[in-house]
């Protein structure tokens, strides 16, 4: 019996199992000109920030009406008041000195003068000496006069000889007096420059429209020369100074479009507040930095004047152009496979398009190769993916 039932038992014909559909993501792809926008994070810094110091030493008499921390001054305005008795004293001695230096300078040249004329004097007596002598010498020989008169004769004309030589060397020495006195003169304008220089640094002022901090200064205070008084940031001249990895800076310094020149803009965060300022890159870092192999670039941040709320030590993000590529197509990074290969859905299944990575930006790629305008592209990752799988677009 169990045998019967054993033979005659009905046989199940196997079912083929049925073929998988899998739900995926899909994006159409768009051949054109890309020009993705970067994204860096950077610093707001100041293109001027100056420690302001004391040229001269003194004690403090006056401050500037807006002399505190975070006081906004213009160019000119007072900053700190040294006290000036002693540099007007220097001023004072320094005009006293040059008009005596002058006034002895006047001195000598009445001394030369008198001696020329002097010396003209006794040239015109040597003359008349020497001719005296010559007409006593023919005399002598005729022996109309004595001995004694041609003698008395040489003697007065070698006394006006004499006399000339000295004259001529007092003029040397006068001329070389004066020629001496004129460099205490150039000597003692100098001083008195160096005077009037003292006198006008008792008064510290800002060189630029600005924002003060770091005041250390007060009425009554006594500074050294170079004391520390303020820092000045000038608000008007703001950057932000950025890193670019060292793809992005090979990739941009290539570019026709060129890095310096390159508009962006700045958002500064605050709160739940956003501020946005345009910007253009305006230089890049003297050095690669060699941790990250990138470089430091700056930003000009256009900030419409010193009322700005904008800040040095502000962290902004930087939107800025990457260069111009040409016919690409812009795809999520889960779309390529291997760094070579994208799948593109064809009457519901897999097909693979051999493509070269281009550039990477943000979470998307930009590749170009075998893809066609237009076509389906898989955007969805899942185990067995590969040509041929059913697919189902959601």
């Amino acid at each position: 019996m169990a045998g019967y039932l054993q033979a005659t038992k009905p046989e199940l014909e196997p079912e083929a199992p049925m073929e998988r559909t899998w739900l995926i993501s899909t994006v159409p792809a768009v051949i054109a000109d890309h020009q993705p926008e970067l994204l860096a994070y950077g610093e707001i810094v100041a293109r001027r920030d100056v420690e302001m110091r004391t040229l001269v030493a003194g004690q403090i008499t006056a401050v500037g009406e807006n002399f505190v921390d975070g006081g906004r001054v213009r160019a000119g305005d007072l900053l700190v008041q040294i006290d000036s008795f002693e540099f007007d004293a220097a001023v004072a001695e320094g005009e006293a000195q040059i008009m005596e230096t002058e006034a002895r300078l006047a001195e000598i040249q009445a001394q030369v003068a008198a001696e020329e004329s002097n010396l003209i004097y006794d040239r015109e007596q040597l003359e008349i000496s020497e001719r005296e002598w010559q007409r006593r010498d023919v005399l002598a020989k005729d022996k109309v006069i004595s001995e004694k008169a041609l003698d008395d004769s040489r003697l007065a004309r070698n006394e006006r000889a004499r006399t000339v030589a000295l004259g001529e060397r007092n003029l040397l020495v006068l001329r070389a007096n004066a020629d001496r006195q004129r460099a205490v003169i150039l000597q003692a304008r100098v001083g008195l420059k160096r005077a009037r220089r003292d006198l006008r640094n008792t008064r510290l002022l800002a060189p630029f429209d600005g924002l003060l901090t770091e005041t250390g200064a007060a009425i009554g205070k006594r500074l050294p020369i170079n004391g520390h008084v303020a820092r000045l940031i000038d608000l008007n001249h703001l950057e932000a100074k950025f890193h670019l990895s060292d793809d992005e800076f090979g990739r941009l310094v290539k570019a026709p479009e060129r890095l310096i020149g390159r508009p962006a803009r700045a958002v500064w965060r605050v709160g739940a507040q956003n501020f946005e300022y345009s910007a253009e890159i305006t230089r890049v870092g003297a050095e690669i930095d060699a941790a990250s192999g990138g470089v430091q670039a700056y930003a000009n941040v256009d900030t419409a004047g010193a009322r700005t709320s904008l800040r040095p030590g502000a962290f902004v993000e930087i939107y800025f152009l990457d260069r111009r590529y040409r016919q690409v197509a812009r795809l999520p990074e889960s779309a390529l496979h291997d760094g070579d290969k994208v799948y593109v859905v064809v009457a519901g299944r897999l097909q693979q398009r051999l493509v070269a990575l281009v550039a990477r930006n943000g979470n998307d790629v930009l590749v170009h190769g075998e893809l066609a305008h237009g076509e389906t592209v898989a955007a969805t990752r899942f185990p067995g993916m590969g040509p041929g799988v059913k697919v189902s677009a959601r």
